[in-house]
């Protein structure tokens, strides 16, 4: 009897240390991108160990950081949330998908984490964080990296002056017998800078997108667009007298972007900091990065609209946060309060500052173009720092973490298409150009927005 009473005893031992010293069996999991993770490790190692010097009682979990693509985090999520992380990184506007219905994950509710959120974060994160469960608002997700669209050029044929207007860079394109630049996909995300543009002198947008987070309330058939995607025409069917060099804009050839810019064929490329390492490599010294430059409509852009000649207009992004999330857990759970204590340390100003200096995760923090000095830093890294964040300020988010639908219908259902048809002024079947006039194209953006609003293209 003493026997089996010591076996179950020893028993009772290993269970407890499997659960409060961080066995297998119970870690708190934490999915990151494959850039991150020695780092996110490396400092969740620092913090348990901090934690266990600084109480009486050693942190009751393990703490894993694994490698998960940002972009596939939430499907993967979903296939299996009781062998998913605790806490992943997803996009922002992945949201929807993870709280539809009755949710899959779990809401913030600390309160020193949620006035942390709002204290450090810019304001146009606060809607895209958010998700409504059985018609109740709650705070989701906890920004700690954000991403936009910049210009990565070859500065020995561009100056700082010439990459501020497409015109500049066109210019000396045609004079180099030059492409003035590859965009690395005709997708709705790559192939944005038109769509999502502003006019300069009041901020009026290209596009709307799901104002107010109705199917309804999105519009590509005003004038400015009209305009702005006439002059897109113009740069995307440049082409020389012998129809091999294309001066303007294209989607990169099968051969890949990065060839196109070492090879010098093209002059610049549209890209995110995931594209950076590549652009580096492929022009060395030769890199410079700078924002999307401005353009300017012209009397030919205009023509049958209400807009004015000389109209000055901004190339456009999404300004996108990458945010943790956190598996939802039994009401009392006490892993729910542990994984926000960690959540206030990861995302917290100086673990962005730190994650910027050594993996160069852009951070969300609203002033860390002003306060950080890795940024301040005048390296090239720096640079891009610098140009997203400005870039950011010029962008938008993806309005698509309110409802799955709607990043299905502006991402795929044929939409990204019809836009890059009508700039390259794609033909049919029969040789014969599909955009060719100014109904043509104002057709075309009609079946877009239609495509946006429905999901489906019109009969």
């Amino acid at each position: 009897m003493r026997k089996i009473i010591f076996m179950l005893l020893c028993l009772s031992l290993v269970g407890w240390q499997l659960s409060a010293g961080g066995g297998r069996e119970d870690n708190i999991k934490i999915w990151v991108g494959s850039e991150s993770r020695d780092f996110y490790q490396r400092k969740m190692n620092e913090w348990v160990e901090k934690y266990n010097r600084d109480n009486s009682r050693p942190f009751p979990w393990g703490v894993v950081v694994e490698s998960v693509d940002t972009g596939s985090a939430a499907a993967k999520f979903l296939d299996d949330t009781a062998a998913g992380a605790d806490i992943l990184t997803i996009a922002h506007d992945n949201l929807g998908r993870l709280i539809a219905g009755s949710s899959a994950i779990g809401p913030i509710t600390d309160p020193d984490l949620l006035r942390q959120i709002q204290n450090d974060n810019p304001s146009i994160f606060f809607d895209v964080i958010k998700g409504r469960v059985s018609d109740v608002e709650y705070t989701f997700g906890v920004p700690y990296i954000s991403q936009a669209l910049v210009l990565y050029y070859n500065n020995s044929f561009l100056t700082a002056e010439d990459v501020k207007t497409w015109e500049g860079i066109w210019a000396k394109a045609r004079a180099a017998g030059k492409q003035s630049v590859t965009i690395t996909d005709n997708d709705g995300y790559n192939n944005s800078f038109l769509v999502l543009a502003t006019r300069e002198s009041d901020g009026r947008s290209v596009a709307d997108l799901y104002l107010n987070s109705q199917y309804q309330n999105c519009n590509f058939t005003s004038d400015l667009a009209l305009a702005t995607m006439k002059w897109g025409q113009r740069f995307f069917t440049d082409v020389s007298q012998d129809g091999r060099t294309y001066y303007g804009a294209r989607k990169a050839a099968d051969s890949g972007w990065e060839v196109e810019l070492k090879n010098e064929v093209s002059l610049s490329l549209i890209g995110g900091a995931w594209h950076f390492n590549a652009a580096r490599a492929a022009l060395g010294s030769k890199l410079g990065i700078a924002i999307l430059p401005n353009f300017t409509l012209s009397q030919a852009d205009v023509a049958g609209t209400n807009i004015a000649a000389g109209t000055v207009m901004r190339s456009g992004t999404f300004a996108d946060a990458k945010m943790f999330v956190i598996k939802k857990y039994p009401r009392g759970d006490q892993k729910a309060e542990a994984v926000q204590q960690i959540l206030m340390y990861l995302s917290s100003k100086a673990m962005q500052e730190e994650a910027f200096a050594a993996c160069a995760n852009l951070p969300a923090y609203k002033n860390a173009s002003a306060e950080f000095s890795a940024i301040r830093a005048g390296t090239i890294e720096a640079l891009l720092a610098h140009c997203q964040l400005e870039m950011f300020a010029r962008g938008r988010p993806q309005p698509f973490g309110v409802n799955a639908r709607m990043n299905n219908w502006y991402y795929s259902q044929g939409a990204p298409a019809i836009v890059y048809d009508i700039l390259t002024n794609a033909r049919d079947a029969y040789g014969r150009s599909l955009y060719d006039t100014t109904a043509q194209v104002k057709e075309g953006m009609a079946l877009v927005e239609a495509i946006w609003k429905t999901g489906r293209r019109p009969d």
